[in-house]
């Protein structure tokens, strides 16, 4: 079997009940799916701030335990610890300026204003990182970003939401067998949730 792409793929979110399915976490519900599909449980790493799973196709799944804010404090614990490249890099994150359930694979980027990459850039002193942008809709009117980012899907979302991590899923997948630049031709742009829609 070849080395995947990515070995560390961390996903963002915040810890706690409350904040478990709310918009900013899309990055620990990917994980959570991909952890589940194969059969395993997180573990928690007191010392790199985390939650994990190594898996048998070498990968390390990781979820930061330290609030959105402050995700670069275990994602370059990671690093070092298994003395990884930012290469081996792979972030999943929630995107307001995507529209619900579309996806946007990067090998570099600012952080757009998004504060888990901005902490991330902080600490790793790069922004040449790889993320998995997951769409969750604009800012409605009357709403802010923070209130926004930390609602919870609507009912009428879910099903859409289910689409979303199961597309994330095949475009990591992808990178991980054939290299990110044919991940973003194949799934860049793509909406999961339109496309059912539209069958």
């Amino acid at each position: 079997m070849s080395s995947p792409t990515f070995k560390l793929v961390v996903g963002l979110g915040n810890p706690g009940p409350e904040y478990l399915f709310t918009r900013h976490n899309v990055g620990f519900l990917v994980l959570d799916a991909w952890a589940d599909e194969e059969g395993e449980a997180f573990h928690e790493e007191r010392p790199r701030f985390s939650k994990f799973v190594s898996l048998n196709s070498g990968e390390r799944l990781v979820k930061p335990m330290t609030y959105m804010n402050e995700s670069g404090k275990a994602v370059g614990a990671w690093l070092e610890w298994l003395k990884l490249k930012v290469s081996d890099l792979l972030v999943i994150v929630d995107d307001v300026a995507l529209p619900m359930g579309q996806l946007r694979l990067r090998p570099g980027g600012s952080a757009g204003g998004h504060n888990g990459l901005k902490s991330i850039e902080s600490h790793l002193g790069t922004d040449g990182y790889a993320r998995l942008r997951c769409g969750v809709d604009t800012v409605p009117p009357g709403w802010t970003l923070e209130s926004w980012v930390l609602s919870r899907f609507r009912r009428e979302e879910e099903d859409g939401l289910a689409r979303m991590i199961q597309t994330a899923r095949l475009a990591i997948e992808c990178c991980q067998s054939d290299g990110i630049a044919v991940a973003m031709n194949r799934f860049n742009g793509q909406n999961p949730i339109e496309t059912n829609q539209d069958q």
